[in-house]
């Protein structure tokens, strides 16, 4: 059977207007968790965060309903947390760290809102990176919501 070239076009066209509009939003405002594992086998034992973001502007994003947890079966080691966000400009900003250092049976760090972290160039994303403090090292994972208003 033979499409006329036209309405061929047309319906290519209408098809990819269709797919656009059905596609899965990119990742802005919400929720990001982030979890690293003290040994490369994974598994739970290391340590893991998140939080609710709220981009209000393009220089600014605020974290609630943060948490960082040092998770179990316990390790040993300490974790801490920070704001973490990829700039404009190819640099990153990287918020104050904050530790969960009474072992994975203590209580989280936070929940704590309104964290703001506010730069000079503009926020492409943002998100949170979680480390466990090694004897001599950090190992870390990071993960990221882009920013709407960039």
């Amino acid at each position: 059977m033979r499409i006329p070239t036209r309405a061929f076009g047309i319906a290519v066209a209408s098809a990819a207007l269709l797919s656009v509009g059905l596609s899965p939003a990119m990742a802005e405002d919400g929720h990001v968790y982030v979890h690293a594992a003290t040994y490369p086998s994974g598994g739970d034992s290391g340590g893991s965060s998140y939080a609710d973001l709220d981009f209000t502007s393009a220089r600014q994003v605020v974290y609630n309903n943060w948490i960082v947890n040092d998770t179990c079966p316990g390790d040993g080691y300490n974790v801490e947390a920070r704001a973490y966000a990829l700039l404009s400009n190819g640099t990153y900003a990287k918020g104050d760290w904050h530790v969960d250092d009474g072992g994975c049976d203590s209580a989280d760090w936070g929940p704590y809102s309104g964290k703001e972290l506010n730069t000079t160039s503009n926020i492409v994303k943002a998100g949170i990176q979680v480390c466990v403090i090694l004897e001599s090292s950090l190992k870390c994972e990071v993960e990221y919501r882009d920013n709407p208003h960039t």
